[in-house]
This record gives structure tokens, C-alpha cells and sequence, in this order.
């Protein structure tokens, strides 16, 4: 088909307005083409896998959205929060305790999370919704959450999209930098910032969260942080009702226990798995447009890596493009990776200069695997589970020559 980049396009434009009834045409066009064109007929299909994986823990329409908003506002008290309001300061530095993030003054893309904890996530969102029959019954809907995992994995983005969706603004400190070397300070400073969130329909977002709600039996910690744990649970007891609190840890296990107490949710996110990794990378590669082979062998190589690891390994892979890429590759107009023998072998070199140059990205099997020489990259992606004839699609060599050198290596 002529100008199928084009149809590409309008196919994406169109999935993003129209939804179902768009993608049940786009299906139509999809296998109508697997017949003539199987190429654009992969391309169609990763588009539509694109698609429904981010559905999974899509943007609220503006309908919707709004109506969640409000619902918010009639069960959160205090005043409107506006670009005007004085923010919380440190009384001895007058550094500001807080910043605002307001709705709509960036982007909020949904993060990419495991399908079962997105519908999760999803859940509470519509708690907002039905407000008023959980108020029937006595309840209300989440009003503190806990959000913790290892770094990279979204947790800040998670925070973010949550207040966004919600229609407030995002009152957010990293509470390492609220901490004092004066006395009383550091507990001056909790009280000063939930003081101001407390007064205004907000949500309050408590960055490196362990930095002040440690354990108070740490052996190794003053009886000043110890005041400080106390005033912040305090501070907590009295929101409850008042405002949505939302709070992120990388070091869970430093927390105190009556801290885990205050949190009516705990979510803990996990590094990405397979079909989360595979839609993270697609992100981070665009322009690039990789195969369903190369996408395989992408996935496999990044397992363990987080979201932020995704991001990391691929700006190095578009480096190592523009520095070693064929016919062509590195030119910023070509979607794609060249096209032609061998277009597996500039991913799998790229992924072998990069367990060299940040080792600690990869799990060791993995590693251990790339950083072989390079005629045994067919042995690569046999531990990676490809047949012989996906590796010799990938090393563009035929299957033949991949079974030779199969049976050279093994013996």
C-alpha cells in the first residue's frame, strides 16, 4: 500500500478518539492486508497491541474526570488552592517546604504497571465516583495510601497521575529536605507543611517518605527523630478525614509500624514484567520502530530492569545508533532500525556495548550471555529461546548457517 506511513498515522489518531469502534476497522484493514502485505499487517496489529495495553489504565475522560473532581471536592473541607497562595517555608532558611503541581499544568500519561495492579489503581479512582453511595454506608473513599518499591519503577508518577485524574492540586515535599539541624526544627517544619494542606482541597504527596518516618526503636537514631516520628503521626491523625494523603518509600522496611498503621492502602510496585517492559520500551524507542522479533529479544535482554533502567538503556541505544548504525539508521527522518541482513545483529551489538559500559543494568545470566564475542550471538539467542529460523532473522544468516554454527558451539 502506498503512503502506508500515512494510514499509520490517521489509524493512530483515530484509535485515540474513537476507541473501539475505530480499532474494529482498523482490524478489518489489518487482516485484509495480512494477505498481501504480512509487513504493514504487523505494524496494524503492534499498533492495536499498543492500544489495548494502554487502556488497561487510561486518562479518564474530561467528562469523567470532571465528574471525580467534584466528587472530590464535595468530600475534601478546606479553601481552593490557587497560584497565589503563599507556600509553607522553613523558618530558618525561607526555603519553601513545598511545591504545587497543579491539574493541567503538565502532562499526566498514566503510568505502566502490571495489568492486575492498574485495574487496582483503577478501583480506587472510581471510589471518587461512587462517593456517595460509599457514604450511604457509612464509608468514605480512600483517603491515605502508601505507595513503595524499589527506585524507577513510577512511584512519583503514580502519585502524580492519581492527583491529576482527581482534579487537585498536588501539594509535594520530599521530606529529606524538610529534616533541620536545629533543634525542634525539623518537627516545625511537618507541622507547617500538613498546617497548609490541611487548610486548602488538596493532595498532599510525601516524597522519600523515610527520611522522617523511621522505626523509633533504630538504635542507631537520636531521640530527636523519635519527636519528629511522633509529631508526624500526630500531623497524620489529624488530616484523616480532611485531605488525600499520598506517600512514596524506596526503603519500606526502614518505616515505623504505626506509620504502616496510618495507611489504609499499601500499594507496592513491582518492576515491570514482560508485557509492561514490552509497552514501556515502545514508548521510549519512537521514533525507532523495532519488529516483533526484535521486540522479543528486547524484552528477554531487559528482564529485572525498571521502568527508569528501560528509559536509561534506550537513549544509550539510540547513541550507539547514531555512532554505528547502517544505511542509514541514524538519520532522524527513517522509523525503524535499517532494514535488510543482519538488523538483529546492530540490536544485539548495541545490547553487548551496553552490558559493558553499565553491567549493573542487567541480570547476571543475561549479561553473562551478551558480553560473549560476537560470533556466538546465536548462541545468545538460544538461551533466549529462539528457534533457528527467528535467529537467523535476527543475524540475517539463513537457517541453515544458524544450525552450523549451533552444532559448532555446542561441540
Amino acid at each position: 500500500m502506498q503512503h502506508f506511513d500515512i494510514v499509520l498515522a490517521l489509524s493512530s489518531i483515530a484509535i485515540s478518539a474513537e476507541g473501539a469502534r475505530a480499532s474494529q476497522q482498523i482490524e478489518r484493514l489489518r487482516d485484509a492486508l495480512a494477505k498481501t502485505d504480512p509487513e504493514q499487517a504487523a505494524k496494524l496489529g503492534r499498533l492495536l497491541s499498543r492500544s489495548d495495553r494502554r487502556q488497561t489504565m487510561a486518562p479518564m475522560a474530561f467528562e469523567e474526570m470532571r465528574a471525580t473532581a467534584d466528587a472530590a471536592r464535595r468530600q475534601l473541607q478546606g479553601e481552593q488552592l490557587t497560584q497565589s497562595s503563599p507556600l509553607p517555608t522553613d523558618r530558618e532558611t525561607g526555603t519553601p517546604l513545598a511545591r504545587v503541581i497543579f491539574p493541567g499544568s503538565t502532562l499526566a500519561e498514566p503510568p505502566v504497571l502490571i495489568a492486575p495492579l492498574a485495574a487496582a489503581v483503577a478501583d480506587l479512582l472510581e471510589e471518587w465516583n461512587q462517593a456517595e453511595a460509599l457514604e450511604r454506608l457509612g464509608a468514605k473513599p480512600n483517603m491515605r495510601c502508601l505507595i513503595y518499591g524499589p527506585p524507577g519503577v513510577g512511584k512519583t508518577k503514580l502519585a502524580r497521575y492519581l492527583a491529576h485524574q482527581l482534579g487537585l492540586p498536588c501539594v509535594e515535599a520530599r521530606l529529606d529536605g524538610l529534616t533541620s539541624s536545629f533543634l525542634g526544627t525539623t518537627a516545625r517544619n511537618i507541622g507547617a507543611l500538613f498546617e497548609f494542606a490541611d487548610r486548602y482541597r488538596c493532595v498532599l504527596f510525601l516524597d522519600e517518605f523515610d527520611a522522617i518516618a523511621k522505626a523509633r526503636d533504630d538504635a542507631q537514631e537520636v531521640g530527636e527523630i523519635k519527636r519528629v516520628v511522633n509529631t508526624l503521626l500526630q500531623s497524620l491523625d489529624a488530616r484523616n478525614g480532611r485531605g488525600l494523603t499520598l506517600a512514596a518509600t524506596n526503603h519500606e522496611h526502614l518505616l515505623d509500624s504505626a506509620v504502616w498503621r496510618r495507611f489504609e492502602t499499601r500499594i507496592e510496585i513491582p518492576k515491570p514484567d514482560a508485557p509492561a517492559r514490552d509497552n514501556l520500551l515502545r514508548q521510549f524507542l519512537t521514533p525507532l520502530d523495532l519488529g516483533v522479533i526484535e521486540m522479543r529479544l528486547l524484552v528477554w535482554a531487559t528482564e529485572g530492569m525498571s521502568g527508569a533502567d528501560l528509559e536509561s538503556l534506550v537513549a544509550a541505544g539510540k547513541r550507539f545508533l547514531v555512532l554505528h548504525g547502517s544505511e542509514g539508521v541514524a538519520d532522524s527522518r527513517r522509523t525503524g532500525l535499517a532494514k535488510g541482513s543482519g538488523r538483529g545483529r546492530v540490536l544485539l551489538e548495541a545490547l553487548r556495548r551496553q552490558a559493558f559500559l553499565n553491567a549493573r543494568l542487567f541480570q547476571e545470566d543475561r549479561r553473562a550471555a551478551l558480553i560473549g564475542p560476537e560470533e556466538a550471538f546465536d548462541t545468545v539467542l538460544e538461551v533466549a529461546g529462539f528457534t533457528q529460523t527467528e535467529a537467523g532473522a535476527l543475524l540475517g544468516l539463513s537457517q541453515a548457517a544458524v544450525s552450523r554454527r549451533r552444532r559448532r558451539t555446542n561441540g
